[in-house]
């Protein structure tokens, strides 16, 4: 295939489809519906709004619907994809602005953590499972896999101009990490080891522990000790949770290795630090409190 593929969306709103482009592959288009593009192959050089985009293999894509867009796979590197297309009234308003807002956005999957890489797979494998099988309620179930997809869309999307190739490596290493970083501050509760992250973002030990402590200033450990803490803070002042579910939630699995780290940190317990900054009666929730733990 050389030139675009028109699909008509069904009557429920949505398709999701396989696609692949003939050496010289060239379009300009400009759809009525949105769609997201997952590249499995090949390279491609993608404008819009002034910006350019040079999306490889495990690139996910956005493109907001009516946004007029060039489409050119790279000189011997042509492009196999897999296209979702979506009305925009199946996503909640203020997400599909979220999501709309930077325009054509590009996100490199291999620069996450892996396990975000592979529930993005899974969601096309899913949907494509599904149209083909027909189950019962299947086109609710593919809906709800398209909300999914636009949250992740959301928290994970870079700007379009963010994505560039050639890059170096040691770049490419700040730029994996950071990302990771990025996607930590949403993920910190989850039991992960320094040599899983570091897996995550394609380095070694060694190479991951360098560039993090050289990005945060701190380490691994410490950086997400914090997150975790800070996060234990704001439920002890802000919730009625017990000291049991802020350890859980925030990420500890042994309650006593809380308490020790808390006390560390803050010089009490957490439940003297509740007691200490809890609001007063009738009043509103006081803005959480500035002490931060130490970042070494």
């Amino acid at each position: 295939m050389q030139r675009p593929r028109r699909v008509a969306l069904p009557e429920h709103g949505l398709v999701v489809f396989e696609s692949h482009h003939a050496p010289g592959f060239v379009g300009e288009l400009t759809d009525e519906y949105a769609k997201f593009l997952l590249v499995v192959a090949g390279g491609a050089r993608w404008t819009a709004s002034g910006r350019t985009i040079e999306p490889g293999a495990g690139t996910l894509c956005h493109v907001p619907a009516g946004l007029p867009h060039r489409q050119q796979d790279l000189p011997g590197q042509p492009v196999a994809l897999y296209c979702f297309h979506y009305r925009t009234d199946l996503v909640p308003a203020e997400v599909y602005r979220q999501l709309s807002a930077p325009g054509l956005v590009a996100v490199e999957l291999d620069g996450h953590d892996q396990g975000r890489a592979r529930q993005v797979r899974a969601l096309f494998q899913e949907l494509l499972f599904e149209q083909d099988a027909r189950h019962h309620a299947w086109q609710a179930l593919m809906q709800a896999r398209l909300l999914e997809l636009a949250v992740l869309g959301v928290r994970l999307g870079t700007p379009a101009g963010h994505v560039s190739a050639p890059r170096a490596a040691a770049s490419g290493g700040a730029a994996r990490v950071t990302a990771y970083m990025h996607q930590l501050r949403s993920s910190f509760f989850r039991n992960q080891t320094i040599d899983e992250a570091a897996r995550a973002v394609q380095l070694s030990r060694r190479q991951f522990t360098a560039v993090f402590r050289a990005l945060a200033g701190a380490s691994w450990r410490h950086y997400l000790l914090r997150l975790r803490l800070e996060h234990a803070q704001g439920l002890l002042v802000d919730s009625a949770r017990t000291i049991t579910a802020v350890a859980f939630e925030s990420g500890f699995d042994d309650l006593s290795h809380f308490h020790h780290a808390f006390r560390t940190a803050y010089g009490m317990t957490p439940g003297e630090y509740r007691e200490r900054n809890r609001p007063p009666p009738h009043d509103g929730l006081p803005a959480r409190p500035s002490i931060t733990p130490p970042t070494a």
